[in-house]
């Protein structure tokens, strides 16, 4: 047993073996196919020679829909808002207590029998039993919306009595009232807000009411513009729509608010979105088709502007003499230096803030050539009223610009509950600005209690009457070069785009920025002080900056060329407010080389600020920015002429939308150069050579504050070779006091 069992263990190794390879034995490989002939590819075929069309091709048929279901579905006219927002939120965003905006509602006839929606999204914060919209037509409540959609959008249907909408533009006013269900202050206001869902709110009509006329065409492309989609225009010369952009830009701020953005097409494209409401088609310009331009319906049901490459002036006048002109009100009231002027002149009437967070803002206007840099003072003779028995604390900041130049106590139970005599209030007038300016009343009143729910208010908490009147000096006619007032003197024949941004940005990009400043153009003869129209905007991507002529630019380029290309910035570190504070004694900063050096850059940059002024060198500015776009006025010599750098693939419609704000508010691109930053604001820096020049004879009368505008401007230049006077004059009355002296003797 013994001797079987080393046997049998050294027989195991060759069974597994013979098992092994007998099992190899029975894998049976098959053959493989015979070796095919290569195949040649077939030649492409040559691409053939585009055949121009003949006067015959381009003969108009009358076209009918391919699809009557296209031409029976209903479309709905929305609402348009007339303050842009650049498109952050999912709708038109209306935030705090007591918000209010109007819309335009474009309609092809006046329509009886209609209902109106209006859709909404609201925070979860409003305690719905308290908040409402209340919505008007052309000036004439229609009814309220429970502001209760808090997950989804929400839509609620209010009938507008026959005859109250009109052919044309109509007037739809939403004013909101939000409560937060748990807090209440002027924090808790912050987190109030409700999304007005425009493209989902509007008319809904029958797609056959849009017939072949110029009002039914604009209805469309409200309705288009509205649903996501852009304004075609198809066009066989790219460089007959650039020329056309004056017309087009006209025709685009018809709709007021957020141009429309322009998509130039062949005539010939395929797609795949849903079929358009209405577009344009331009011929080209050496056809003549008779009675251009004209309305026909698309195959696809689309109402079609057909017009030719060379009439552009004549489609912008069918639909300018169609929609009537804008109403009245619209721009920003001048105030004239040297007159006291009340609200009432500049058209506004008593402001009534109502909520904890209340901001009322009066805009106005100042001549371009008027300007203050010395020690002037200009005063706002304030006419105000607030309510009885507010919280402790509660104030009312008067703001200049954004600058606060008083601040005033709402919580004083003498004055409360009456017309208050009228309150003085002198400031700087250095705080104003050639161009738009803005007094604004800004008030915190505190909750009681702050964690529940605000107690009904009915009364305003404050009112400005309108008697309250603003007296600003007069001023030599004088001038700084600067963007803002560049922007003011455009020509809007001379905005154009390099050629290496027609190759990259949207060519329908040129007419959307033009149409921003065909109201300033219309508006020009009536203002004080307009510059002469001559400005010019060259629109162009990072590239182009090194072709930019001009110091500015030049001298800067790698480091302009940095801030476009490169990511959003972060916020940096907090600085520490205690860490220059030293309990010391002054001595020892001489014995830390660190602190030394430090304090020596710090006065070194005083002395160079007292000889130029304030502003920094470009390039150090610069650091650690970044920006989406720029607008630099490059050369001194030629200021009028400015250039747009766009970063390629940025939102260009919270460009545009900023842009537009500066009509009605006095923050915007200014200096030389400014930067349109990630969060939707701009940074401005100015350069320190900029020329002052005197724009009227200087005279006895306006010497003094001529002089003082060029020292406060640049105080090193006209200081110092002051002070080398008076030493040279000190030194020759002691030169002559020591010869009487020895003479004497």
């Amino acid at each position: 047993m013994h001797t079987i069992k080393p046997l049998i263990l050294a027989l195991l190794p060759a069974l597994a073996l013979q098992t092994s390879w007998s099992a190899a034995q029975q894998i049976e490989i098959e053959d493989f196919p015979p070796a095919s002939e290569p195949r040649v590819a077939p030649a492409e075929p040559k691409p053939e020679t585009r055949v121009l069309p003949s006067e015959r091709q381009w003969s108009v048929p009358d076209v009918q829909p391919s699809s009557e279901g296209a031409q029976e579905s209903d479309v709905l006219l929305p609402l348009r808002p007339r303050s842009p927002q650049g498109g952050e939120t999912a709708g038109h965003r209306l935030q705090g207590e007591y918000p209010e905006e109007d819309f335009w509602l474009f309609l092809p006839r006046a329509i009886d029998g209609a209902s109106l929606a209006i859709t909404t999204l609201s925070s979860i914060n409003l305690l719905p039993d308290r908040s409402h919209a209340t919505v008007l037509v052309n000036g004439t409540k229609i009814g309220s919306v429970v502001l209760e959609n808090f997950s989804a959008a929400g839509t609620m249907l209010l009938p507008v009595p026959d005859g109250l909408l009109t052919a044309g533009r109509n007037l739809v006013e939403v004013r909101l009232e939000q409560v937060h269900r748990v807090f209440c202050g002027p924090d808790a206001s912050f987190g109030l807000w409700t999304d007005i869902i425009a493209y989902q709110s509007g008319i809904t009509v029958p797609r056959t009411e849009l017939g072949l006329d110029p009002l039914s065409f604009i209805a469309a492309t409200s309705a288009q513009l509205a649903q996501g989609k852009t304004f075609s225009l198809a066009s066989d010369s790219y460089a007959q729509v650039l020329n056309a952009s004056p017309h087009v830009a006209r025709i685009e701020s018809l709709y007021e608010g957020l141009p429309p953005e322009i998509t130039v097409d062949d005539y010939y494209r395929v797609t795949e979105q849903s079929p358009q409401l209405a577009r344009v088609t331009a011929l080209p310009e050496q056809y003549s088709v008779p009675d251009l331009p004209r309305f026909q319906r698309g195959g696809d049901g689309a109402i079609v502007l057909l017009t030719n490459n060379g009439q552009a002036q004549a489609s912008e006048a069918l639909l300018a003499r169609a929609l009537g002109p804008m109403p009245a009100g619209t721009s920003v009231p001048e105030v004239v230096p040297g007159k006291r002027q009340p609200l009432s002149e500049l058209g506004v009437s008593t402001l009534e803030g109502r909520g904890h967070y209340i901001r009322q803002a009066v805009p106005f206007r100042l001549p371009w050539d008027w300007l203050v840099l010395a020690s002037q003072r200009a005063q706002l003779r304030l006419d105000y009223a607030f309510v009885r028995d507010l919280p402790k604390g509660a104030l009312l900041l008067v703001k200049i610009n954004d600058e606060t130049i008083r601040l005033l106590p709402l919580d004083d139970v003498n004055q409360a509950g009456r017309r208050l005599d009228p309150l003085l209030i002198p400031f700087a007038a250095n705080q104003l600005q050639p161009g738009v300016n803005e007094v604004s009343f800004e008030a915190l009143v505190p909750g009681e209690p702050a964690d529940a729910a605000c107690a009904p208010q009915p009364a305003p908490v404050f009112q400005i009457f309108d008697t309250t009147s603003l007296t600003v000096p007069e001023s030599p006619r004088m001038v700084l070069p600067r963007i803002d007032r560049s922007l003011a003197s455009l020509d809007v024949s001379r905005i154009s785009m390099s050629e290496a941004a027609q190759r990259t940005l949207p060519l329908g990009m040129l007419a959307q920025i033009s149409s921003i400043y065909v109201s300033d153009e219309t508006a020009a003869a009536v203002e004080q002080g307009q510059p002469p129209r001559t400005g010019s905007i060259k629109i162009g991507i990072p590239a182009d900056l090194s072709m930019i002529p001009g110091d500015i630019v030049s001298k800067n380029v790698a480091e302009l060329e940095e801030v476009l290309l490169s990511p959003p910035t972060t916020t940096g570190q907090v600085v520490d407010p205690w860490a220059k504070v030293d309990s010391r004694g002054w001595w020892t900063l001489f014995l830390d080389r660190h602190k030394a050096t430090d304090s020596l850059r710090e006065l070194r940059g005083k002395i160079i600020s007292l000889w130029r002024g304030p502003e920094s060198d470009l390039d150090s500015w610069l650091l650690g920015r970044s920006a989406e776009a720029m607008l630099v006025q490059p050369s001194m010599e030629t200021p009028e002429d400015l250039w747009l750098i766009v970063r390629p693939n940025t939102d260009y419609e919270r460009l545009v939308a900023s842009l537009v704000d500066m009509h009605q508010k006095s923050e915007g691109p200014k200096g030389q150069v400014s930067l349109f930053g990630f969060d939707g604001t701009w940074q401005v820096w100015r350069s320190a050579s900029r020329p002052l020049s005197l724009q009227e004879p200087l005279t006895i009368s306006n010497a003094r504050a001529v002089v003082g505008n060029y020292v406060t401007l640049s105080p090193g230049r006209y200081i110092a070779p002051l002070f080398l006077l008076a030493i040279g004059c000190a030194l020759s009355a002691m030169g002559l006091l020591v010869a009487s002296r020895r003479r004497k003797k």
